[in-house]
């Protein structure tokens, strides 16, 4: 399968971002130890629960336009599920500035469902490992649908953009966006640096 002009676009454009989150945020060594996950997917809940009410109404709305496949998904609740079976209560969502298209909301919804496709190896290499996998259903919450998900929302990028709904443009901006978001929510915090 080729990938489109949008999705190289955004792969382009977000490159250095994901690499700089992965180093950084450093997620899958706080996952699998126990002094730091609770916090860990707490920053995954502040992510989704933020960037959900902001994205998922634009790319809802366009689905419906375009009679397209992919309809938004929260992870939040998920997530919140995840947190009390650690023990946690959900903390309250970071809030970002909502994207200003259809287009941005693309971009911002490609970061979380690429999430989607990371959690599902991340949650693999810790099984492997023998990890225990308390809180951790928000990684692989769609299972055997997860390659057909992504699929969808591909198609849906794609006919955003040919059909003029959205631009190339947008869809990049909303993707920087949505990682600079991920940056700041999902960074380890200072509590997390004593454990």
């Amino acid at each position: 399968m080729i990938a489109s002009p949008a999705l190289l676009a955004l792969r382009e454009a977000t490159a250095s971002a994901h690499e700089t989150l992965e180093v950084q945020a450093r997620i899958e060594p706080r996952l699998s130890a126990p002094a730091t996950r609770a916090a860990t997917v707490a920053a995954f809940y502040r992510f989704h629960a933020g960037l959900e009410p902001v994205s998922h109404p634009l790319t809802a709305a366009l689905n419906a336009e375009l009679d397209a496949d992919f309809e938004p998904r929260s992870r939040a609740h998920g997530i919140a599920q995840d947190l009390a079976m650690l023990g946690q209560r959900a903390p309250a969502p970071t809030c970002p500035a909502a994207p200003a298209s259809a287009g941005e909301a693309l971009g911002w919804v490609y970061v979380a469902e690429g999430s989607m496709l990371g959690g599902r190896i991340i949650r693999r290499r810790l099984a492997a490992e023998g990890r225990d996998l308390d809180g951790l259903g928000f990684l692989d919450p769609y299972g055997e649908e997860t390659g057909a998900r992504w699929r969808a929302f591909m198609d849906l990028l794609d006919r955003a953009c040919v059909s003029g709904l959205a631009t190339i443009d947008q869809v990049v901006k909303g993707g920087v966006d949505g990682f600079a978001f991920a940056h700041r929510t999902l960074q380890p915090q200072p509590q997390e640096a004593a454990a």
